[in-house]
């Protein structure tokens, strides 16, 4: 990948259509379909090559994932940011709005938080102690709260 020479990339995630990798100096770079935001560019378009994700510039991006159309980062904070696609509650605010830009997930600020997975229609993260949160659409148990899939973070 020509925009990324130069670049030592320590870790990538693919979502549906889009793609997003970190770099040793824990600059965030997305590409590929903008579709619901899920680029955190602030826009929907779309992007052939990676670009830096501008709003995350303050930030040491530490770990990545990206869902269907929602994308999802740990900072050297232990802050969880996500952007993309919110139909399902998977962005974690608490509410079902989509972002164009990362926001960090109040409810998980202090936490700890050392990594992350994206979903199709969920999200989950792991903290440095060991405990899970899980949100988003609960269908199939998949948030594991048991028996009521309504419960997001």
């Amino acid at each position: 990948v020509e925009a990324l020479a130069g670049q030592r990339v320590i870790a990538v995630s693919a979502g549906a259509r889009h793609s997003l990798a970190i770099t040793d100096d824990g600059v965030l770079w997305s590409w590929g379909s903008g579709n619901s935001g899920a680029l955190g560019g602030g826009d929907l378009f779309g992007r052939l090559a990676p670009e830096k994700v501008e709003a995350l510039a303050d930030e040491r991006v530490v770990a990545v994932s990206a869902g269907c159309l929602h994308s999802l980062v740990v900072t050297a904070d232990g802050n969880v940011w996500s952007w993309g696609s919110g139909l399902d509650g998977n962005l974690g605010h608490g509410d079902r709005t989509p972002r164009c830009s990362p926001q960090m997930i109040e409810a998980l600020e202090g936490q700890d938080v050392v990594a992350v997975s994206a979903g199709i229609l969920h999200s989950l993260a792991i903290t440095a102690d060991g405990a899970v949160f899980t949100w988003g659409k609960g269908e199939d148990g998949c948030l594991g709260h048991g028996e009521d899939p309504s419960n997001q973070l």
